[in-house]
């Protein structure tokens, strides 16, 4: 467990894993953004746990060095407290997964019962392409009546749910 080749594969392994994590949630970003909607990176889950993957692959590496006797003597006092730092990080954002991965769930699982849109994994609102035809379209007699036709639809969305609220 402690040999440095079986440290070496599992940091190339998690340095692999982070790259196609941080590209697959960059690409969502850019998805999203190009659809109009807005996503914080610290909110996209892909981005969360290639980061954290990273971090990991950086405590492999470090301890690594740290065994081997790589690391100059006067250097190993800094060493050390940045594994640590590396370590407590890399839990700090396990933990910022899992609760991101739960805030998912609970919206998937409340937008499948109000019959809006579906939500992707990564927390993004799934957008349909009527929606966005109309604005996108030079002519803004089609554009007004998208508008119209969406605030009416909010509107029927919220008397609904004033009326399972039992509001109404």
């Amino acid at each position: 467990m402690n040999s440095p080749q079986f440290l070496s594969i599992f940091s190339a392994i998690f340095l692999l894993l982070a790259g196609y994590n941080i590209f697959s949630g960059y690409k969502r970003l850019r998805d999203a953004r190009i659809q109009n909607v807005r996503i914080k990176w610290y909110k996209q889950i892909n981005m969360l746990t290639g980061i954290e993957y990273l971090l990991l692959a950086f405590v492999f590496l470090l301890s690594i060095e740290y065994k081997n006797n790589a690391v100059p003597n006067s250097i190993k006092g800094i060493v050390f407290p940045l594994y640590l730092l590396f370590l407590l990080a890399a839990a700090v954002l396990a933990g910022l997964v899992i609760r991101q991965g739960i805030l998912n769930t609970r919206a998937l699982r409340a937008q499948g019962r109000s019959g809006a849109p579906t939500v992707k994994s990564n927390g993004t609102r799934a957008v349909r392409a009527e929606e966005y035809e109309a604005d996108e379209s030079g002519n803004p007699q089609q554009r007004t009546v998208s508008i119209e036709r969406r605030r009416e639809r909010r509107r029927n969305a919220a008397a609904a749910r004033r009326r399972r609220a039992g509001k109404a």
